[in-house]
């Protein structure tokens, strides 16, 4: 029973993922934080970093939102590790609450430093 209940939690995942990807590519949608704060938010950049990475213009995705595309690297990188440690039958290092706070405080201050005008460079920009 919990493990039908764990692969339609991961189907759901999947799907969910999926349908944003779809959204992103059609809709374009737009920042509230920039349009109603006029300040960029740790994700602003992020719709065209999936674009670009879609591309495989790797460097453009990286000047979009470094954040998130390092952040997304480490996401594939414990995703294998999960995988490979299930396929050997061993245990593996599951997230706790303290790793969810650290990735929020990183998030908060990523927000703040990227509006400085000193950090400009962390602004979403388009390299031609």
């Amino acid at each position: 029973m919990i493990s039908l209940i764990n692969r339609r939690r991961k189907i759901i995942l999947i799907l969910g993922i999926f349908v944003n990807i779809i959204y992103i590519l059609i809709f374009k949608p737009v920042c509230p934080w920039k349009k109603n704060f006029g300040i960029d938010c740790a994700g602003c950049g992020g719709t065209r970093m999936i674009q670009a990475i879609l591309k495989l213009d790797f460097y453009q995705a990286f000047r979009f939102n470094p954040f998130l595309f390092l952040l997304l690297i480490i996401l594939i990188i414990y995703i294998l590790y999960i995988i490979l440690r299930k396929y050997q039958e061993k245990t593996y290092y599951k997230l706790k609450s303290r790793d969810y706070l650290i990735l929020l405080i990183l998030v908060i201050l990523f927000m703040i430093i990227r509006n400085i005008p000193f950090f400009d460079y962390l602004k979403p920009t388009v390299v031609r």
